[in-house]
């Protein structure tokens, strides 16, 4: 009986890590100075959109501005 449980238990949470993993979102930014940064892996497109944006300004000059180029969701 504690076999069957310990593997049903198993089998749900791969069940939820693959769930997670097959919706993530990945986004890039870049400058007009060539920086760049780039996000993947995140639950919400807005949290990477905010963390290729962060990864971008950490590397571009002030006064200069990054964009989002695109965003991708992963399946």
């Amino acid at each position: 009986m504690k076999t069957v449980i310990a593997s049903i238990g198993l089998a749900s949470v791969v069940l939820v890590s693959a769930t997670a993993s097959a919706h993530a979102w990945g986004c890039r930014a870049t400058s007009p100075t060539g920086s760049y940064g780039w996000s993947s892996g995140y639950r919400t497109r807005r949290a990477a959109v905010r963390r290729a944006l962060y990864e971008c300004a950490i590397r571009t000059p002030r006064g200069y501005y990054c964009r989002i180029r695109w965003c991708r969701r992963y399946r």
